[in-house]
């Protein structure tokens, strides 16, 4: 009895401090930014003077979610301008039934985007817009995430007000399904977007998925459309990239 008595505090301790001790080294790693260089430098205007913020030079006060993985300041004609792009990694969630009172825990990944805005005549910024977006998901692979080298900041049509474009993807599978791609653009608080969905196998003949639907606003301007088309182009491919 006693054997099997220190047996069992041998091994409730072993998992116990295992477990702290795992604990403790997630919590020694652990950071408010991530940097994945996830801005086009080559593709933005270059007429606009956009600089990268590190996590402690973005304003405390601004309220956002997620862990920074990139962080853009610029001017343009209606002010000074912060972009913020999150992401939160993988995290349970409760998947309740009809009644509310079972349930089951699945996988979730979520991301956002902020900018925040100063005016002229302000002291601080203030909240323009916020995305958000989120991949639910209990497959094999699966991603949540902007693209690398894909967010730009513009001035296509020449108004002196900026364009934030913001490519990202969404991909869970046990298969060979496409991913869930979307290219949202933002010019002021006017949203355009399209969605659609990865390309696999791209370089082969046997190549599939890859198309997009525009939203309707969208294709009332030829100009911001043709931009995106190409930025489209540009980053449906997913050539292993995103894990």
């Amino acid at each position: 009895m006693k054997k099997n008595l220190v047996l069992f505090l041998v091994f409730t301790f072993g998992l116990f401090f295992g477990q702290n001790k795992n604990h403790s080294e997630k919590f020694k790693t652990l950071e408010p930014d991530v940097w994945l260089n996830i801005w086009d430098k080559e593709n933005s205007d270059k007429s606009i003077k956009i600089d990268t913020l590190f996590y402690d030079e973005i304003p405390k006060y601004l309220e956002f979610r997620g862990t920074v993985v990139e962080a853009l300041r610029w001017n343009d004609a209606l002010g000074e301008n912060i972009l913020i792009q999150t992401v939160t990694g993988h995290f349970n969630w409760k998947d309740y039934d009809e009644n509310l009172t079972d349930f089951m825990l699945q996988d979730k990944s979520e991301l956002f985007a902020y900018l925040f805005r100063k005016k002229r005549s302000e002291n601080e910024f203030s909240r323009v817009w916020k995305l958000y977006d989120y991949n639910k998901c209990y497959g094999v692979d699966w991603f949540t995430g902007f693209i690398p080298k894909a967010t730009t900041i513009t001035d296509i049509d020449k108004d002196g007000i900026s364009e934030i474009t913001l490519p990202y993807v969404l991909i869970c599978r046990g298969g060979m399904d496409p991913g869930e791609m979307k290219i949202i653009m933002y010019e002021d608080n006017v949203k355009y977007a399209l969605r659609g969905t990865t390309m696999l196998m791209c370089k082969s003949k046997e190549h599939y998925g890859g198309e997009f639907e525009p939203s309707d606003n969208l294709k009332k301007e030829s100009t911001l459309y043709d931009f995106l088309k190409k930025r489209w182009e540009t980053h449906k491919c997913e050539n292993d990239r995103f894990y």
